[in-house]
């Protein structure tokens, strides 16, 4: 695992924690966490699992979330690993925030951030991803990679 991948796993673990029952840690039932290759034809069943979660949590608009996450993983499967032999791994975490929302991150081991001059895509994807959400955020890791992190209302905020 790279450095960036173990920071991506110390940050997972620390926001999807497992939660106590009695005298034993379980995985908190609430969690959704996936990984899915780097291949454009990933993105398709990557978008169904997250919007089937989102709608199980109470999500307000399951098809903002279907169309936020589409343009996530496809910037990781299009922008990340371009240099790589082989394409990486895309990670998608969710949970749900009583009283806050679901939260969604999505996250690649690659290039990071960077500018391309043969970039096929269009530059709308993230601003389209800023719409419709309500709080965004993309990061470069240390070491390389990217973590996109995107908070969507629900119905009943509990």
């Amino acid at each position: 695992m790279t450095a960036a991948g173990a920071l991506a796993t110390q940050a997972r673990d620390r926001l999807f924690a497992p939660v106590r029952s009695g005298n034993r840690m379980v995985m908190d039932p609430s969690v959704f966490t996936r990984r899915f290759p780097a291949q454009a034809d990933q993105v398709a069943p990557a978008r169904r699992e997250v919007v089937a979660y989102a709608r199980e949590q109470g999500a307000a608009d399951p098809d903002g979330i279907a169309l936020a996450v589409s343009e996530a993983v496809t910037n990781a499967v299009v922008h990340a690993y371009i240099d790589a032999r082989t394409p990486g791994d895309v990670e998608v975490f969710a949970k749900r925030h009583p009283g806050d929302g679901i939260e969604i991150h999505v996250c690649d081991d690659g290039r990071g951030m960077m500018p391309r001059r043969d970039s096929p895509g269009l530059g709308v994807g993230l601003p389209l991803i800023t719409k419709l959400t309500q709080r965004f955020k993309v990061e470069t890791r240390p070491g390389g990679g990217t973590a996109v992190s995107m908070l969507f209302a629900v119905h009943d905020p509990a």
